[in-house]
C-alpha cells in the first residue's frame, strides 16, 4: 500500500514557509478519485491540486465531519464520502486536499493507492463510497 504524505505539507505543519498550514478540522478538505494515466501518480513532491486536475475521474467531493483528535491524539478523521453514480475511467488514487477555491493554491496532503481503500476501482455507474479507517485517516 502507498500513503503518500506531501512533503510540502508536512513542512507547512512544521512551520516551513510554503503554504499556509492546512487546518484539518476547519479548512474544506476535498477528496477525488483520479485516474493515474492521466496524470501520474502522486509523489511525495506533489504540491497543488492543479497538478492533479487533469485525472479526475469524478467530480470532487467535500469531505464531511472533520475531526482532529477525536480518534486519538494527532489523528485527523472524517465521515465516509460518497461519491454518485460514477461512470468513466479506473480510479488508480484517492487524493485528499485542501480545497481554497483555486486548484494551483490548494495543496495534495494525502494520496492512496492501494486495495484497503479500494483503490484501483473500476466505475460501473453506481456510487462508491470511501469508508475511512477505523482509526482515522492520518497520524501525526
Amino acid at each position: 500500500m502507498a500513503t503518500i504524505v506531501t512533503d510540502e505539507v508536512r513542512d507547512a505543519q512544521l512551520g516551513a514557509p510554503t503554504h499556509s498550514v492546512i487546518d484539518f478540522n476547519g479548512d474544506t478538505m476535498t477528496a477525488s478519485l483520479l485516474d493515474e494515466d492521466d496524470s501520474g501518480a502522486i509523489t511525495t513532491s506533489t504540491v497543488d491540486y492543479d497538478e492533479l486536475d487533469a485525472a479526475v475521474v469524478v467530480a470532487a467531493q467535500a469531505m464531511g465531519s472533520l475531526t482532529v483528535g477525536v480518534v486519538g491524539v494527532g489523528i485527523f478523521d472524517a465521515a465516509d464520502t460518497v461519491f454518485s453514480s460514477v461512470s468513466g475511467d479506473d480510479a488508480d488514487w484517492l487524493a485528499v486536499w485542501k480545497d481554497s477555491t483555486v486548484a494551483a493554491t490548494s495543496p495534495v496532503a494525502i494520496g492512496f493507492d492501494s486495495a484497503t481503500t479500494g483503490i484501483p476501482v473500476s466505475p460501473n455507474g453506481g456510487d462508491i463510497t470511501v469508508t475511512w479507517a477505523g482509526g482515522g485517516i492520518l497520524a501525526i
